[in-house]
């Protein structure tokens, strides 16, 4: 007596369903019965209304000129600028470069809470605010700060990171834990008031005073002729190129730098450590993770914490280059949520570049484009050229620049 047998097998290219023999009380049906089964009967559940391939063709190749169009675009501008006013252009590409560093690296503050927990955290301005000024209070010399600690500046500045780790974790348990599995909006509502309370205390603390932070580079400090500097600045001269003097502050230079070592050693943390590795499994799947054994709530701390850390190195960072007060990070937090969202909100090298161009954009398109076009009081504006970037990029492609869209079934 021969066992009934059946499978599926479905056939590249067509909706048509091999059945071998069914198994019945008194009879066999033969090899090879074909049946047309369309694709809705077949498999209801998946249902996508997927794209034709002819569809994606021409989605992707209007993605393609229209990128094609900007980026032509924009060199054609940029040659005309530099040809116009080399030295101009070359003073406002260095500083587009450091104020995107310094994007850059609160959107990796943005980054890591996210793929960690799946939260945006809008307390990450605030806490630039205030690795700012516990910079200001670490390192105060002159009496400017109440309770200042005096200390010198390398050493004052790691006392400051290192407080800055501690208020990370310390959020994490107080204003992230007991919500977690929460909806989400209610613990971006917690962020906000973690923002609000940070403020509400430096304003008690410090008062909202101007402050600024000391360098080692300014004129009259111990470094103000290191090396390529002069007088606190980086002086370059090209002259068949029609660059003369222009000038950069050689605390821009500090942060291209101190961004490019921080965007390593993070692209290693993810990539090379057991941190990393958890917090992308986190980002995958977060309950498949915990069931393998991944201490989810340990990763979210440090997490946390290095979030936190990030913000008070931008706050560091900046603060020798302007007067800074307690408003000093809510612009940072739009530019560096903006900067994550270019880049696809999971992508670290595609934040970073987001944090550039929303820089370069600023400084160096704002600077000298718009008061070509506008005139020169047209540059009380151009704070708002970022968010038109952003629009326009989630309008071409609103996944950002390497951000996967991802299909329901």
């Amino acid at each position: 007596m021969l066992r009934a047998r059946s499978w599926v097998s479905t056939r590249r290219g067509t909706n048509q369903v091999d059945l071998g023999p069914a198994p019945g009380p008194t009879t066999r049906e033969p090899r090879g019965v074909t049946q047309q089964i369309t694709r809705e009967t077949a498999t209801p559940a998946l249902e996508t209304s997927e794209p034709t391939e002819e569809s994606k063709r021409a989605r992707w190749s209007r993605a393609r000129i229209a990128w094609t169009l900007v980026a032509v675009g924009f060199i054609a501008w940029a040659i005309a600028a530099f040809i116009d006013d080399g030295t101009l252009f070359v003073a406002l590409l260095g500083a587009g470069i450091a104020s995107g560093a310094i994007i850059a690296i609160v959107a990796l503050g943005f980054l890591m809470i996210m793929k960690a927990t799946g939260i945006a955290n809008f307390a990450q301005g605030d806490l630039v605010t205030l690795g700012a000024f516990l910079g200001f209070w670490a390192t105060d010399q002159l009496g400017l700060a109440k309770d200042g600690l005096g200390l010198s500046l390398g050493f004052g500045y790691l006392v400051a990171l290192a407080i800055m780790f501690v208020i990370g974790v310390v959020i994490e348990r107080v204003a992230y834990a007991p919500l977690r599995g929460r909806e989400i909006h209610v613990v971006v509502i917690a962020t906000l008031a973690v923002a609000i309370v940070i403020r509400t205390l430096l304003a008690i603390w410090q008062g909202g005073d101007p402050r600024s932070l000391q360098s080692w580079f300014n004129p009259g400090g111990s470094l103000q002729n290191f090396l390529f500097f002069d007088q606190g600045v980086l002086r370059i001269n090209i002259g068949f190129l029609g660059v003369h003097d222009a000038v950069i502050n050689a605390q821009r230079v500090v942060i291209i730098v101190v961004t490019a070592v921080v965007v390593v050693a993070t692209m290693w943390l993810f990539a090379r450590t057991s941190f990393g590795r958890q917090v992308r499994a986190i980002a995958a799947d977060r309950e498949t993770a915990r069931l393998c054994g991944v201490k989810v709530n340990r990763l979210s701390m440090l997490s946390f914490g290095i979030s936190s850390c990030l913000a008070g190195l931008a706050g560091i960072l900046i603060g020798p280059l302007q007067a800074f007060d307690l408003n000093l990070g809510f612009t940072f937090m739009l530019l560096g949520f903006a900067a994550a969202v270019l880049g696809g909100f999971g992508s670290l090298g595609g934040t970073v570049l987001g944090g550039v161009l929303i820089g370069l954009t600023q400084e160096l398109f704002g600077g000298q484009m718009l008061p070509m076009v506008a005139g020169h009081d047209a540059l009380k504006y151009r704070s708002t050229l970022p968010f038109v970037l952003m629009l326009v990029v989630i309008a071409i492609k609103p996944q950002g620049f390497f951000g996967r869209v991802t299909r329901r079934l």
